[in-house]
């Protein structure tokens, strides 16, 4: 497994926890002091395409893997540029297809030196510096991965709790080339 030091992931127990907003807040903290990558991604299982916010119906390819170009629209990557992300990614897999895109995915951020990122599924990949979860109430999609992705959280936040998020942002710095979580 992988240690990205100068990676942070958000995941979360559901949709609509605030996942997004607080990877808005982190990019915002940190891109006048570096350039900050962000990254999107929606790890389709099978059964679960309800539970994405975009139109997973019309997914033909395995893999898709869109450079964001526009911060005009509410989509997450383009929310991402708006609040400050140097360079913002789309990556859309179905699950089966996860190692596949794996090494794809480091090919295109090999460059980027700071890379915030949204996803629960890459854990299975890498280790960043820090992983945080957003805790819904009533909207686990898949209650036995939630418990385990709960576990290997650094930190835990409530969703929707702005004042959480924002105390949390708060702790978080760079020190000697590393993303840290100050106490």
């Amino acid at each position: 497994m992988n240690l990205l030091t100068n990676w942070i992931i958000v995941g979360g127990t559901g949709r609509n926890t605030g996942k997004t907003t607080l990877v808005e807040k982190i990019i915002k903290k940190f891109c006048q002091q570096v350039p900050v990558t962000a990254v999107k991604i929606a790890n389709i299982k099978p059964g679960s395409e309800h539970l994405h916010g975009h139109d997973v119906t019309s997914f033909q390819q395995k893999i898709l893997i869109k450079k964001e170009t526009r911060s005009d629209g509410s989509k997450d990557s383009m929310r991402f540029l708006k609040a400050g992300a140097q360079t913002s990614w789309f990556i859309q897999t179905e699950d089966t297809y996860l190692s596949e895109t794996y090494p794809e995915i480091q090919t295109i951020l090999k460059d980027a030196r700071w890379v915030v990122c949204e996803s629960n599924s890459l854990l299975k990949f890498v280790r960043p510096a820090l992983f945080i979860m957003v805790k819904g109430k009533n909207n686990i999609s898949d209650r036995k991965e939630a418990s385990g992705l709960l576990q290997m959280a650094d930190v835990v936040v409530e969703a929707l709790q702005w004042e959480q998020f924002d105390a949390l942002v708060e702790r978080l710095a760079i020190k000697k080339g590393e993303f840290i979580l100050l106490k």
